[in-house]
């Protein structure tokens, strides 16, 4: 059933208005491909220094880890939005190909999966007080979500490289 939803989807997706705008223009991929890495270091940095705090590097050792948290967290969410729009606007103009690609697949459950952890638990830790969090089950988190967004990064990645699916 998910499969038929996903298959229909990539087939609507690749007719739209947009999938042919940034198939055809000379401009349109790379100027939304800019857009969405730019998105993606912002994203990057923002999880990055999180994780390393949580880790239990002295970056920004002056400020607690709530803070840098709930400072960031506008930024960390305006990016996120922005690579899922950029990222739907270049899965479009080549969804069918992408359909059969197994690194595109891995992109999508991974990033699912880091959206869900970020935003739930990965957030919980890095609004305690840096004096209650435990360390180990911090470092735990912190390294559950440098896999996850590692993933979500080489699955991209090798959408470039991957040539097709079999069933």
């Amino acid at each position: 059933m998910v499969h038929n939803f996903f298959y229909a989807f990539c087939r609507w997706s690749d007719q739209t208005i947009l999938a042919k705008l940034v198939r055809t223009s000379v401009w349109a991929f790379p100027s939304v491909e800019t857009v969405h890495l730019l998105a993606l270091g912002i994203l990057g940095g923002i999880v990055l220094l999180l994780n390393l705090r949580l880790l239990g590097v002295s970056i920004l050792r002056d400020e607690p880890l709530p803070s840098i948290a709930r400072s960031t967290w506008r930024a960390l969410l305006i990016s996120l939005g922005v690579m899922l729009v950029s990222g739907y606007a270049l899965f479009s103009s080549e969804a069918m190909k992408d359909f059969f690609n197994w690194g595109f697949r891995l992109k999508m459950a991974s990033l699912l999966t880091a959206i869900i952890f970020t935003l739930t638990i990965h957030r919980r830790f890095v609004l305690t007080n840096d004096e209650n969090l435990r360390p180990g089950l911090s470092r735990v988190v912190a390294i559950v979500s440098l896999l996850l967004w590692l993933t979500v990064g080489l699955g991209g990645r090798s959408i470039g490289y991957i040539t097709g699916y079999t069933h």
